[in-house]
Parts: structure tokens; sequence; C-alpha cells
């Protein structure tokens, strides 16, 4: 995991401050409408924690904003919008030690894309959906991937399309990380 090691984001944190302050809800309403502590919403708006996409959805949910908002740098506001190597925005798997970096930094868009570095026997765990349609595909590695308590074995070259309201979750089941790409639309966040 040397490439996709861990990082904060100063620029997530500095947009769930803006978002804070122009609802005009201090750190004490956030932590309490969130159930999250005042000292870790501090850090994550001075840049100095990741968030996993679970606690996210709770600001978000609280502040009554698109998460998707939260992502956007403001810099480039050009007819393109680029994610540089390593600028997306690092987020947390709930109970994995994967790697998972939102790519898309546009409040505009319709898609999200999200890039995930799962070692070995790690992943996302905990099935999800929501509305929507993704497609998964394998960078590098292998991976389990479930729909319903249906089975996919996936290998590096291969992409899988599904309706994101199917129960979705997936692990890594080789010995080396893998490295797999996750696009859905609508965004989930």
């Amino acid at each position: 995991m040397e490439e996709y090691g861990p990082k904060y984001n100063s620029q997530l944190g500095a947009n769930i401050r803006n978002a804070r302050k122009e609802k005009k809800i201090s750190l004490e309403q956030l932590a309490a409408g969130t159930d999250l502590s005042i000292s870790f919403l501090s850090q994550l708006e001075r840049g100095k924690v990741n968030i996993s996409v679970e606690n996210l959805w709770k600001i978000t949910r609280f502040l009554n904003i698109t998460m998707v908002r939260l992502f956007e740098d403001h810099d480039e506001q050009n007819l393109g919008s680029i994610t540089r190597k390593g600028r997306g925005v690092v987020l947390n798997v709930e109970g994995s030690s994967a790697y998972c970096e939102s790519l898309v930094r546009e409040s505009r868009a319709h898609l999200q894309a999200t890039l995930y570095v799962n070692p070995p026997g790690q992943g996302k765990k905990i099935a999800g959906s929501h509305v929507g349609e993704e497609l998964v595909y394998v960078i590098r590695g292998e991976v389990a991937f479930y729909l319903n308590d249906q089975e996919y074995h996936l290998h590096e070259g291969d992409l899988m399309y599904y309706r994101s309201e199917t129960l979705h979750h997936w692990h890594n089941p080789g010995n080396r990380e893998n490295v797999i790409f996750i696009v859905n639309s609508p965004p989930n966040w």
C-alpha cells in the first residue's frame, strides 16, 4: 500500500467547516447532531484525520447538503475537472484497512468514481445498497464481489455492471493487495 498510503484531506475539512458556518451551526451542535466527538470534528475540519463514508453521510444529512459538495476543489472552474494523482478525497472503509479515494471533485457531477486498494482479506465487508447503477473494474489482483448472496469472482481486467439497489459488498480473496475502480450514477453521496 506504499503508493496509496494514508493521507488527510485539508480541502474536505475546509469544505465541511465552510458548510457548517454557512448554516450557522456550531461545532458542538454538529457533534450532538451526528454523534461524533467535538475533538474528532475539529481535527477533521483542520485536515488532521480521515473520515469514513458512513460518518460523512451523518454530517451531510445533518447539514442538509450533498456529499459531493464537500469534495469540490474550488480552484479549478473549467469546462472539465481534473483530479491529479493523490489529490482525491481519502475516505475510510468502515471495519477495514482498505484504502478508498473518491476521484470526482465536482458537485455538478452525475456520477461518482472511487478507487479502492484492498489488502488481502480486506474490502467493503458491510453490504449496502442505494439508488442507481454501478460498475466495478479490477485494475490489479482479484476480488470476490457479492450481489445479495451470490458471489462473483473477478480478475484483473474484468468489469461487472449491476443495479445499485442490490445489496453489494466485496473483499480481496488473494494474497496480494488488489486495486479496483468503482463508478456509480447517480452519486450515492
